[in-house]
């Protein structure tokens, strides 16, 4: 007996944040230990191994804010290292955009010296968005064809202006995920919460994981890096809101588009 499955698709969307496992606790000596564990960096999960951040000699002066983060360094693809970032520094205010991913977001504890981790809320990197209903991925190109001498068709061709974009459909949305990927903020109110977009907002880099299961066969596409360009939300009388997401794919920090597996 034979039978036909239809697709299931879900969207996930990731941003730079932890993966699983990744936990810091300080102690008296005002140093940060951090657990092994993964993060997400620009669509590639990476790990991290145990280690210990001497943070009181590093900082120079022990007050203000801190972030504890995990990035690439130089030859590395699969694990990260760790380094911090004072409230002093340039990066501090807006670290969603760069190649790092933020694992601990606290301080030092007044008048000790000694980091305080604050929260660890907001830093996870999946962030389940919705259930996809319908998708789609367009790969594309530009190409200028070359003539020589006397021929009238192009003997030759260069490939130029690359595209990864796409569309996707969706429900059972969070509007504290929508919130993040564009760059808003949300104020939980119990079982619904508001999303406020403000004029100086602007979306996030995240990474778009869509995952097909047919005939018990499992396809998975991912585009890396992206942003989204147009959020719609369908409002209509006789039906339940299906908002539609637009995105464009630009190259990660280690020049990656898009994977498929399956």
């Amino acid at each position: 007996m034979s039978f036909i499955s239809f697709g299931l698709s879900r969207l996930r969307a990731y941003t730079n944040g932890i993966g699983s496992g990744v936990a810091v606790t300080t102690s008296l000596s005002g140093s940060a230990a951090v657990a092994t564990g993964s993060v997400w960096i620009g669509g590639i999960e990476v790990q991290v191994t145990a280690n210990s951040i001497d943070i009181a000699s590093g900082a120079g002066i022990s007050t203000g804010s801190m972030k504890i983060f995990a990035y690439l360094a130089a030859g590395q693809s699969s694990t990260a290292t760790l380094g911090f970032l004072t409230a002093n520094a340039p990066a501090f205010s807006n670290p969603a955009g760069t190649a790092i991913a933020i694992i601990s977001d606290g301080g030092f504890g007044t008048g000790t010296g000694i980091y305080v981790e604050d929260s660890t809320s907001g830093l996870t990197g999946a962030r389940p968005f919705g259930r996809s209903q319908n998708g789609t991925v367009n790969i594309t190109y530009d190409n200028a064809l070359a003539r020589g001498g006397n021929l009238i068709f192009g003997n030759d061709q260069k490939l130029f202006n690359g595209a990864v974009e796409g569309t996707l459909e969706y429900a059972s949305i969070s509007g504290a995920n929508i919130a993040k990927i564009l760059g808003g903020d949300y104020a939980s109110g119990g079982t619904s919460g508001t999303m406020t977009l403000s004029a100086t907002q602007q979306p996030i880099s995240f990474m778009v994981e869509f995952q097909q299961i047919t005939n018990g066969i499992t396809s998975t596409y991912r585009i890396l890096r992206c942003h989204s360009n147009s959020l719609t939300f369908g409002l209509d009388r006789e039906n339940y809101t299906i908002p539609s997401l637009n995105f464009v794919g630009i190259a990660n920090h280690s020049g990656g588009i898009m994977t498929i597996q399956g």
